[in-house]
């Protein structure tokens, strides 16, 4: 076979094989975005007191089945862990969100769904110093973002931790006031509710 026609092969081999990693990294994008919909969609249907109802389970279920069809390797990637996991938070299985948590924040630092995440499970496991310290490095990671310093002052709040919590509520309202008015109704607070400090933050003007 002369060198021409090998030159031939051998290119067409190249577009061959590059046709099938763009494919590939199509068919993996169309996985993560169809489970990423379904998740969503899982949420907005979500009960009016925040209890899954069953046609958000079927969702998330749905959505982990579609996780399930990437490779061994794409199931590592960044995104497909972080869906993953929200889709177990969601369904209430903690135990089982939080590797696939810790792994997310690995694999995507910046990513605020996954430390929110890993801290909620965390405290629903009863496990309220690590999610306190989840956050905070959360915090130190993506700098000072108003709703990881909102979650971690009702944690704060919750280990007795007055001064933190009123550190952290601070920092909130300070970069969005809109968190605020979720103070009336969060449940974590309650127990620093009267505390002259706590009030000096809520009552402090815009």
């Amino acid at each position: 076979m002369c060198l021409v026609t090998e030159l031939i092969r051998g290119s067409e081999m190249s577009v061959s094989h590059e046709n099938m990693t763009s494919l590939e990294n199509m068919r993996h994008s169309a996985l993560l975005r169809q489970a990423s919909g379904y998740i969503e969609l899982a949420e907005f249907n979500m009960t009016p007191n925040g209890e899954v109802s069953e046609p958000s389970k079927r969702l998330l279920r749905k959505a982990i089945e579609l996780l399930d069809r990437l490779s061994a390797t794409e199931k590592l990637n960044g995104n497909a862990t972080v869906l993953r996991a929200e889709a177990l938070r969601v369904l209430g299985q903690f135990s089982d969100a939080i590797p696939y948590f810790r792994l997310a924040v690995t694999k995507t630092p910046q990513s605020m769904t996954s430390w929110l995440g890993f801290g909620w499970c965390l405290k629903r496991l009863g496990q309220l110093s690590d999610a306190i310290t989840v956050l905070t490095q959360g915090i130190d990671v993506c700098g000072n973002e108003p709703i990881l310093a909102y979650n971690l002052s009702c944690y704060h709040s919750l280990a007795g931790n007055v001064p933190a919590a009123i550190e952290y509520l601070t920092k909130a309202i300070s970069s969005d006031d809109r968190f605020r008015s979720l103070t009336s109704r969060e449940s974590d607070f309650d127990s620093i509710r009267n505390d002259p400090r706590f009030v000096a933050v809520i009552e402090q003007p815009v």
